[in-house]
């Protein structure tokens, strides 16, 4: 292989850049498949996740749900600036959550410069609702690309394999997990041993090496 490469961020400007992320905000608070609670809880728990992310990564000083007001579904895309500036955020970040008729979720998400009082990116995604946890991976990463020009990665899968049993009687499992170690599954049962779990190009299939009696096969 060539050279290694990669890109080093000034991490100084970002240090303690505060965020403010309140809870998204609901059109309708009805139930989904998401969340019985409904879509004003869903948005809640979107905003912890963005939140976990963000904090998480160590770059930023965000500011969660939990002890922030919570704004209005028409104050998204039209911010209470003074509400923000009082609190000294410097960057705000909001978002919805909206069912569809097909019984999809539409999240979407906003970043504002507080003092500049503007809007400096924004997108949406449209999710099957036990995709919830992904829309607020790909929010946070859109923040988190937008502030750093780096690239995306807390909407990304782990596959690992997971070790278990005492020490001469090991059971090594295929296992994948979210980044922020969500959605954990088994993906092999055990009974064979599984080893050097490789993702393709596209994300959509696991190959790995597992030993069926005795013998070695690629899966």
């Amino acid at each position: 292989g060539g050279p290694l490469r990669g890109t080093v961020t000034d991490e100084s400007e970002l240090d303690n850049l505060s965020l403010a992320i309140p809870a998204f905000a609901a059109d309708r608070d009805v139930a989904t498949a998401a969340n019985a609670s409904g879509t004003a809880a869903l948005g809640v728990e979107l905003a912890r996740v963005v939140y976990s992310d963000l904090e998480n990564n160590g770059l930023f000083a965000p500011t969660g749900p939990d002890s922030l007001p919570r704004p209005t579904y028409p104050q998204i895309t039209d911010p209470v600036w003074g509400t923000w500036n009082v609190r000294g955020a410097e960057m705000l970040v909001q978002g919805y959550v909206r069912p569809r008729g097909d019984g999809n979720l539409i999240v979407g998400c906003y970043l504002y410069d507080v003092a500049l009082r503007d809007e400096l990116v924004r997108s949406g995604w449209v999710v099957p609702p036990s995709d919830w946890r992904r829309a607020a991976h790909k929010c946070a990463d859109l923040i988190y690309s937008r502030l750093t020009g780096e690239s995306p990665f807390f909407d990304s899968r782990i596959a690992y394999i997971a070790e278990t049993g005492p020490k001469d009687n090991r059971t090594k499992r295929l296992a994948i997990m979210d980044s922020d170690g969500a959605n954990h599954r088994f993906i092999t049962t055990g009974r064979a041993t599984a080893l050097t779990p490789r993702y393709s190009p596209d994300y959509r299939r696991l190959m790995y090496l597992s030993y069926v009696d005795g013998n070695p096969r690629i899966y």
